[in-house]
This record gives C-alpha cells, structure tokens and sequence, in this order.
C-alpha cells in the first residue's frame, strides 16, 4: 500500500511542479544586489590604537632603568654583599672557548648550509614576484 501512495504523491508532484512556470531573474539582479550589498556594506575601517602610548612606555622604561640603576648602587654586586653574596656571578660569564679549536664541520654539513643559503636567496625574490603579480 506505502508504493501506491507514494506513486499517486509522486505523480501528484510531478504534476504540479509541471504547471508551474519556470522563473529567471531578471537581467540586472546580480547588479542590483551588488548595489545593496556596497549601500550595507559597513565603510568604517578599524584604526589601530596602542594600549598605552609610546610617551607612556618612554616614561616607564626609564623609570625601570632609574629602578635598576638605584637597585644596583645600593644593593651592589660587589664584595658579596647584599642579595648577591652567595652568587658566584663572575663564573656565569666566563667564556670557555677551548672547544672551538679542534671542532670541524663535516662536508655534507658544509655543503648543506651553503645549498640552504642559495635556496633561500633565491627563493625570497622568487615569492616576492609571485605575490606582487598574484596578490596586489
């Protein structure tokens, strides 16, 4: 019984959908929302405003170096005094560059930093042409 009913509503469909007439917009529709679309379209750009402003982070920069500058001649580094008496501050910035003299690069690393520097300079000019052709 379900495919008779679902015959007779197909052909009672199909039936309807035949006499209705067929509708095409008109020839300038595409123009005409296009019209709508750049009326609605919101012309305020977003300016960009800092947070807080280049005198703001001026001021506080300086007064972060008269912070450390005033830190620094009262509490000192030097002669173990201070915060800083059980640091061995000296030791962090010894430079031990014995290693370097008996250190070599292999060839293929050689030839694999100079393979990736040719690659990068010629690939930098090479995308910078395609986005001015593709992009501006």
């Amino acid at each position: 019984m379900d495919q008779l009913d679902d015959k007779k509503l197909e052909a009672f469909v199909d039936g309807i959908m035949d006499e209705a007439p067929l509708e095409s917009p008109s020839a300038d529709f595409t123009k005409n929302v296009m019209q709508k679309l750049e009326v609605e379209a919101p012309q305020q750009v977003f300016e960009y405003k800092p947070i807080l402003s280049g005198r703001t982070l001026s001021l506080a920069f300086v007064a972060f170096v008269a912070l450390v500058f005033l830190l620094g001649s009262h509490l000192g580094v030097d002669n173990g005094q201070g915060w800083f008496k059980n640091l061995n501050i000296e030791s962090w910035f010894h430079a031990d560059w014995g290693w370097v003299k008996g250190f070599t690069f292999s060839k293929v690393t050689v030839y694999a930093f100079l393979f990736l520097g040719l690659m990068f300079f010629v690939q930098v000019p090479w995308l910078k042409r395609y986005m001015d052709r593709r992009v501006f």
